[in-house]
Parts: structure tokens; sequence; C-alpha cells
């Protein structure tokens, strides 16, 4: 039945318990710690790896997107050298062409007539025609101070657009090269490749100026740019913008534009990271294959945040995770953990489901909360026993407390009745007689008691009282008895249990001394110890056997419950005991014949505590 009963409690429907448990507050509890601590593990964790492995990858990006630039430009590179290559060629070629000789080296006017100026023309437009990145091929003949182009000719003074005139002139003995500038000084931009022709060394012809239209160009650049915000240039050997996305920078010293001031791209190829203001560039330098430039790309490295996005989507997907994880592993441990719990809360709500006995089978699994519900149970069974000892006590302290109220109302009683007949017997006998005083002094002793409520008395007011006694017992064995005092004066003022002597000398008396046929004679001797203070009560009454001794030592040592119908020598131990401690008490020594000693041992400091 009890089993029956424990079962039901600990069994059920495991939806039920799992929901009774969720909306127990104790569950929560341990769910919202086992929560919190396991979240703060794995965030730390995940915190320090994501960390590891976010500048690990950032690395990996960086590299990945500083290849991926460098292989952009060096694409971009090689078309733009392509593009330059093929005008050096066309230049080279119409400079060999036998039409642009006669042009350049006339010698009558019929040579330099419209027949022949057509005749260049016609050279010129064979390529112009072809390439449509190229603006305007001019041929200057500074013989005759005339020029030739894809759009027309005539004479220099009528030309329009001879910006590049001073370049050629002025460094005509110098090889070919190419420069920005601004066609007719307004528009379009120009990529000029200048090529000045020589007869000999000393003798200047005029020159082939090939024109890229740099806006043409730049549609084929952008299309190997991947990103709006990349600037791209071609820097000469004499630090000239040849060519910029931005067409600001266009036809300046790249050390005088602040954006190119921090950049280094005279002897580096490759890409390097640099800091520009809040934000971080990501810079290429490629050197040109064919010529003496330099391509310069720079796109901010935010650019590339699409590698990032990835990375930063999958370390959130991950931290979500982390709180999924940390959710469903709290509810675990919380329900693995408040599962005992639960049974030993049920347990000490419900004790009597329970056998009184600690090998029952409680329902929880064999671990530490076993051992403790274990305990539990232990602990109830020992404190029913504990309750049942104490109804028995307390039936015993309520018979004692009974006793000393009647014994309150007896020695009042006795004390006002002994009066009575001592002034009635000193009437009669007209005078002090010997029963006179053997009632004055009994009487005397129940003053003596009935006055103090004090359970200690001095080691000299007992001596009094026990004298009193004495008297009493001396008039009835007048030629009998005999008591001897040898009491050390150092001890007197130390305190003992009240009415401890009495007690021990009657025993004497009535016990050792009076079946005696001769004088029996009591030795009370009191010394100070270094530590202790002993009373000795030795008589040479018949003395006891050894049996008899052992078993009032051994009565003596245990506990032992006042009775209320005995006073005797073992009460008076347990009363020493109680009051002052265990390692006072009453050991006895006798002989059969010999006599009786009964040892009192009073452990020091004294004390005055009124009990």
């Amino acid at each position: 039945m009890m089993k029956d009963k424990q079962n039901n409690k600990l069994s059920g429907n495991p939806k039920n318990m799992i929901l009774k448990y969720i909306q127990d507050y104790r569950f929560n509890s341990i769910f919202v710690k086992s929560f919190a601590i396991i979240l703060v593990l794995l965030v730390f964790t995940f915190t320090v790896i994501m960390l590891a492995v976010s500048n690990k990858m950032n690395g990996i990006i960086t590299r990945e997107v500083g290849s991926m630039s460098v292989n952009s430009l060096g694409k971009t590179r090689d078309r733009v050298d392509v593009v330059m290559e093929e005008a050096v060629q066309i230049s080279g070629q119409l400079s060999l062409d036998d039409d642009i000789k006669k042009f350049l080296l006339p010698d009558t006017k019929e040579l330099f007539g419209r027949d022949q100026t057509a005749k260049v023309k016609a050279k010129i437009e064979m390529y112009s025609g072809v390439f449509n990145y190229i603006d305007t091929i001019y041929v200057y003949s500074n013989k005759s101070r005339y020029i030739v182009s894809n759009e027309g000719g005539g004479k220099l003074s009528e030309f329009d657009d001879i910006t590049w005139l001073d370049n050629l002139t002025e460094r005509e003995y110098e090889p070919a090269r190419m420069i920005s500038r601004v066609k007719r000084n307004s528009y379009p931009y120009l990529i000029s490749y200048i090529q000045p022709l020589r007869l000999t060394q000393m003798q200047f012809l005029g020159g082939i100026i090939v024109n890229i239209d740099i806006s043409k160009m730049k549609e084929l650049i952008v299309s190997n740019i991947k990103d709006s915000r990349e600037t791209l240039t071609i820097v000469d050997n004499r630090n000239n913008i040849l060519f910029s996305s931005n067409e600001k920078h266009i036809m300046k010293k790249i050390d005088k534009v602040d954006y190119y001031r921090d950049i280094k791209f005279q002897d580096i190829d490759g890409y390097q990271i640099i800091h520009d203001g809040d934000q971080e560039l990501l810079v290429t330098v490629a050197s040109s294959n064919e010529f003496n430039w330099k391509y310069i790309s720079t796109v901010p490295l935010n650019a590339y945040d699409e590698y990032n996005k990835s990375t930063r989507g999958f370390y959130f997907k991950l931290f979500l995770a982390c709180i999924l994880i940390s959710i469903v592993a709290s509810f675990i441990i919380a329900l693995y953990c408040y599962t005992p719990v639960k049974n030993i809360l049920n347990l000490l709500k419900h004790p009597d489901i329970y056998e009184e006995s600690y090998s029952v089978d409680i329902g929880l699994r064999k671990d530490e909360t076993h051992e403790i519900a274990l305990n539990i149970v232990r602990n109830l069974y020992s404190n029913k026993q504990m309750q049942a000892e104490m109804k028995t006590y307390t039936n015993i302290i309520n018979k004692a407390q009974l006793t000393a109220l009647q014994a309150q109302i007896s020695p009042h009683f006795l004390y006002n009745t002994l009066e009575n007949i001592r002034w009635r017997a000193m009437e009669i006998c007209r005078g002090d007689n010997e029963v006179s005083q053997i009632i004055l002094n009994l009487s005397e002793m129940l003053r003596i008691s009935l006055e103090s409520d004090q359970q200690l008395v001095t080691i000299e007011e007992e001596i009094k009282n026990t004298k009193l006694y004495i008297k009493i017992l001396q008039l009835r064995y007048e030629d009998k008895l005999q008591v001897l005092w040898e009491v050390d004066e150092a001890a007197a003022d130390y305190h003992i249990v009240k009415v401890s002597l009495q007690p021990i000398i009657e025993n004497a008396v009535y016990h050792g001394i009076k079946p005696l046929r001769k004088l029996g004679v009591i030795t009370i001797s009191v010394d100070k110890l270094e530590d202790k203070i002993v009373i000795r009560v030795k008589d040479n009454g018949i003395g006891m056997s050894r049996e008899e001794v052992e078993r009032l030592n051994r009565d003596m040592s245990e506990k032992y419950i006042l009775q209320e119908d005995h006073i005797g020598i073992r009460n008076v131990n347990q009363r020493i005991k109680l009051l002052m401690g265990d390692e006072a008490g009453l050991e006895i020594e006798s002989e059969e014949n010999l006599g009786t000693t009964v040892t009192l041992i009073l452990p020091l400091p004294k004390t005055t505590d009124n009990l």
C-alpha cells in the first residue's frame, strides 16, 4: 500500500510532469542560471574563435582581393599596352611610307601640291578608320610648316590644334614619347604619341603624332574595372599622369595630387593597403611590359564587403545557433537536475509516504542525490525516534516538576511543624533538652535548604550544613560515632553542589557503621590540588564486595535519571556532573570488613553561577 502510494507520487504522464516542471519557479531558476552560464561560455568561446577566424579570414580575403586586383590590373595593362603599341606601330609604318617621305622632303612646289596632300591623307585614313580609339593622326613637315591629318590639312598657322607642337620642336632630338593633352584646349583629352623624324642626326624633318581619344580608351579600360569607386591611373617615368579614370587628375604631376601622396609605386609592383583618412585603400601597382609606365589602381577596401557579408551572415547564424543550443542544453540540464530535486522536495513535503527505513526505494537515480535522499530518510526516521524519546523525557520532566512542587510544600510544612514541636517539648520539659536540640538542628538544616535558591554553595557553607546533620547523628549514636575533619583552608572558598556531603555521610553511617559492633570513625578530608578539589569521606565500616563496588562505579559513569523516591549516592554523583561537568563526580573504593572511601572530585576554576 505504501509502495503504491509512493510510486503514484513519483510517476505520471511525462508531458504533464514536464509542464509542471516548467511552471515551477525552482525549475525556472535552474533553467535561467544554466542558460546564462552556458550562453556566456558559448558566446565567450564563440567570440574568441570568431576573432581568431575573422582575423585569419580577413587576411585571406585581403590576399584574395589583392590577387584579384593584381590580375585585373594586369589585364588592363595588357589591353592598354596593346593599344599604345598599335599607335607606335602606326607611327612607325607611316614614317617609312614613301608618300610620307615625299611630303616631309618636297623638292619642288609640285611635289607639295594637292595630289601629294591627298595621298598622305589617304595613308592616314587607312589607320584612323580602322582603329576607333584613334582620334586623329597628324603628319607635320617642319620644312614646309604644313600639316596633314585625317580631318584635313593646311598650313601650321591655320591649324587649330597645335598643343603638341612645342613638345615636338623643343625635344626634336629626343626619342618618341607620349603625352596627355587636351585637343584645341577644350575637349577631348588625348594621349598623343609624338615621334620626331630626322633625315640625319642634325636634320629635323618633322613628326608623326598619333592622337588617342582617352574617352574611347576609357571604355576599353572601364570594362575591366570591377567597382565604380576604383580609380585607374597611368603614370610615365617623369611622374606625369597620362591617363586617369578621374579626369581631374589628367595632365598633372602625380606627386602634386594629394590622393596619391602616401602611395609608393616607383619600385613596387603588387598590392598594398594604405590608410586614407577614415578608410582603407587597396592600392595595386603594375609596370608596363612595353613602356616605362606604371599602372596604379586604387579602390576602397570596403568595396569588397560582399566577401565579408557572407562571413558576417555565417557569424550571425552561428550566434543564433549558440543561443538555440544554450536554450536546449539549459532545458535538458534543468530537467536533469530538477527531477531529483523535485523528488527530494516531495520527500521533505510528504515524509509520511516513505517507509521508516533508509533502505526504501525512493525513485531516484543512483548518484549523489540518491545518497542525499537516503540521508534525509534516515534523518526523518531518527527524528521520529527522537520525538518518541522526547515525549518520554517530557513525561519524566513533568513528573519531576510535579515532585518539585510537592517538595516545595513539604519542607515548609515540616519546618513549621518542627518549630511547633520544639517549643512544645521545651514547655513540657521546662527548658532546652536533647529532643529540642535535635529538632533545632533539623529545622536549621531545612531553613538553610529553603532560604537559598542556589544549587552551588561554598565548601565552607556545605561543611557547616553537614555538621548540623552530624550533631543529630551523634545525639543518637553518642558512643558509636566519631567524625574527624581535615580541611585545607585554601579550598574553603571554592564551590560544591549543595547537599553533597550529607547523603555520602548518611550512606557511611547506615550501610557501613551501623552494622558494626564497635566505634565507627568517619574521616572527612578536603584538599586543593593544582587543577581540582578532592574530598574524601572514609569510614571503618563493614565495607562492600568487589562486585557491588564495580556496579556502583559503573552506574555512576553512565547516564542516570533522578528518581523522585530516592536521593542516594547515585543522585549526588549525577547532580555534580550536571552542574559542574563530566570531569566532576564520585569514585568508590571499598574492601569487606575494612571500610569504604568515597572520593568526590571537583574541577577548577571555581564558579559562582546561580542555578
